[in-house]
């Protein structure tokens, strides 16, 4: 008798899928805003290939247009974004392969948003004892602040104060190399983002003055000219 319910025990067991035994019995769906451009979803339990759909409040129902996928596993879907939508809940549901629901969850997307790096980043020096840094923002909207970050010769950086500027000033440079950049994200007036974009690509003004360098004058070696870097 006793082996017949161990049995019958080990059957039903078998039956449940493996994600019922994690210490989350379901996964957690991350939905990120890229650029106010389109909208990227990812899970946290990759090991099973689940199906996605989405749908913003008052909006139609979406099957997953594009999955990320990773060693033939769904792991990630991209789909559009339109105007405004950041305003409203979106609501995603997660499908295992014999078509039975996962998990549904809802998500207030207004801080979420990343947009991507600012780039042509041009140094120029002004007569008046001073390095002017200019900037391209990703995208063509009047609510973004940027925030600029320096150094010179590796030294530990500098960063400025979020700014809605695309220039920056900084007055008497020393005869040193300094390395730039610049991040950007959506300023509170039109819903500040958690999010900051990554770091641009860097840009130099002066030259680094190498440990090996022997010339008594106080020559520097390496020079870096003034130089922009497009995107």
């Amino acid at each position: 008798m006793f082996k017949m319910i161990l049995l019958s025990v080990c059957l039903f067991l078998g039956n449940i899928p493996s994600y019922a035994f994690s210490a989350t019995s379901e996964p957690k769906i991350n939905c990120l805003i890229i650029n106010l451009d389109y909208v990227n979803c990812t899970w946290s339990e990759q090991k099973h290939n689940y199906s996605f759909k989405s749908k913003f409040s008052n909006k139609e129902l979406l099957d997953c247009p594009k999955y990320l996928r990773n060693d033939s596993v769904n792991v990630g879907c991209i789909f559009p974004y339109k105007r405004l939508q950041r305003f409203t809940t979106l609501i995603t549901w997660l499908y295992s392969d014999d078509g039975s629901l996962v998990t549904e969850q809802e998500h207030n997307l207004k801080e979420h948003v990343k947009l991507y790096p600012p780039f042509n980043l041009t140094v120029v020096e002004k007569k008046d004892s001073e390095l002017r840094l200019y900037w391209s923002m990703p995208m063509n909207i009047s609510c973004t602040e940027s925030q600029v970050r320096y150094r010179t010769d590796d030294n530990l950086w500098q960063i400025t104060t979020p700014d809605s500027r695309t220039s920056f000033i900084l007055p008497f440079p020393l005869k040193k190399r300094y390395e730039f950049q610049v991040r950007a994200r959506i300023e509170s007036s039109c819903g500040q983002s958690m999010f900051w974009s990554d770091w641009s690509e860097p840009v130099y003004w002066g030259s680094l003055k190498t440990k090996n360098s022997t010339d008594v004058s106080g020559a520097e070696t390496d020079a870096i000219e003034s130089v922009s870097v497009t995107e």
